[in-house]
């Protein structure tokens, strides 16, 4: 029999997936607790305990986002060139920001854009966390420029920031509701326009 007054067991995936896909819809700033334990299907009091308050919850949701969510968009690091790095990073980026079992868009951009005075610290941890997801992009371009797989005369940092700042304008019209195709052929045009040469230099020695 069950203790009386002890909180009913819950699945916590299941419980940040729920608190996930709310703040990415309304906002750090325009989600209230009422609505996180709704969502949830747990009360308070079970929300305190299990997560200790709002800031808490929605770190672990951005935790939840990159183990679930970015997970194989950010796989593309591994690709052997950084063409291919480049190339799966978008068209995975695209899948991502487009997948219909999630709000459109990205977490990590509409969550936390913008916050009020009283929440800048959340404002600022997202802003971070973009900073390291370019950065891992920044790392990846100059490995492959120490291997000889980019040019020698290209900046990693530049680039990077390139390549980032066009996927999140993808995210801007996924979240507008331009369509996986159209985001596609606009991702293929940037490649496209990108110098291949840059990305294909002969491998040192």
């Amino acid at each position: 029999m069950a203790t009386i007054g002890r909180p009913r067991g819950f699945d916590v995936d299941e419980a940040l997936d729920a608190a996930l896909v709310v703040f990415w819809r309304q906002g750090y700033d325009g989600t209230t607790l009422t609505d996180l334990a709704s969502a949830m299907g747990i009360n308070r009091p079970a929300l305190y305990a299990a997560f200790q308050g709002k800031k808490e919850l929605f770190v672990r949701a951005i935790d939840r986002y990159y183990a679930v969510d970015a997970a194989r968009t950010f796989q593309v690091l591994e690709e052997p060139t950084a063409w291919t790095v480049t190339e799966q990073y978008l068209l995975r980026s695209i899948e991502q920001l487009t997948n219909p079992g999630r709000p459109l868009g990205c977490f990590v951009l509409q969550s936390a854009l913008v916050c009020s005075e009283e929440n800048a610290d959340i404002a600022a941890l997202m802003a971070r966390q973009r900073k390291l997801e370019e950065g891992m992009l920044r790392e990846r371009y100059e490995q492959a420029q120490r291997e000889g797989d980019l040019a020698t005369d290209e900046d990693p940092a530049a680039l990077a920031r390139f390549v980032f700042t066009f996927r999140h304008g993808l995210a801007v019209m996924a979240c507008g509701g331009t369509s996986r195709e159209d985001l596609t052929d606009s991702a293929q045009r940037m490649l496209a326009a990108l110098d291949r040469e840059t990305f294909c230099c002969e491998s040192a020695g």
